[in-house]
């Protein structure tokens, strides 16, 4: 067994000696740390590629409960459950590819419930999450529903700015 001292006194000299093997090999060192950054932005941008591509690749589900519908506690759990299995039913995906969004619009006097998650968890988001509730792909044409626009008494609607033109070269 060595004595303390002796291994402490040689991690003292550690830093120096890092220093000097730097200093020594700094092409190698520039070129290693290159390599790392432009491995790591490949990376990146290949994960974001792929929550892209996942994004645009979502399904939506509409819940249609029948006149009894009434959830019980042990049905809500049970649902809860199933909407946080999505992440894992996925696989290794971006997190923000794999949300799920239950969505509840009200229009017309209709209320409208939509169930929105990624494609890859396609057969666990048809699955019905409660008794009484029927499942159905949603229709919805890739638009959001339609908002009433506000208006203020007295202020100009704001308008867009037109797109740049090329001068034709006439004069006025």
């Amino acid at each position: 067994m060595k004595d303390p001292r002796i291994v402490l006194h040689g991690i003292e000299h550690v830093p120096q000696q890092m220093v000097a093997f730097a200093g020594a090999h700094r092409w190698w060192v520039t070129a290693g740390v290159l390599l790392a950054g432009a491995g790591w932005a490949a990376a990146a941008g290949w994960w974001r590629q792929r929550a892209a591509t996942a994004l645009r690749d979502r399904v939506a589900f509409e819940l249609v409960p029948a006149a009894t519908f009434e959830a019980g506690p042990s049905e809500l759990r049970w649902a809860a459950g199933q909407i946080a299995s999505v992440r894992a039913a996925c696989g290794p995906m971006p997190r923000r590819a794999v949300a799920t969004r239950l969505r509840s619009t009200y229009t017309d006097n209709k209320m409208r419930t939509l169930l929105e998650g990624p494609a890859r968890a396609e057969s666990l988001l048809r699955m019905p999450g409660y008794a009484d509730v029927e499942v159905i792909p949603a229709h919805t044409g890739g638009t959001r529903p339609k908002v009433p626009r506000i208006r203020f008494e007295g202020a100009p609607p704001v308008v867009s700015a037109p797109a740049a033109t090329q001068p034709t070269g006439e004069t006025a």
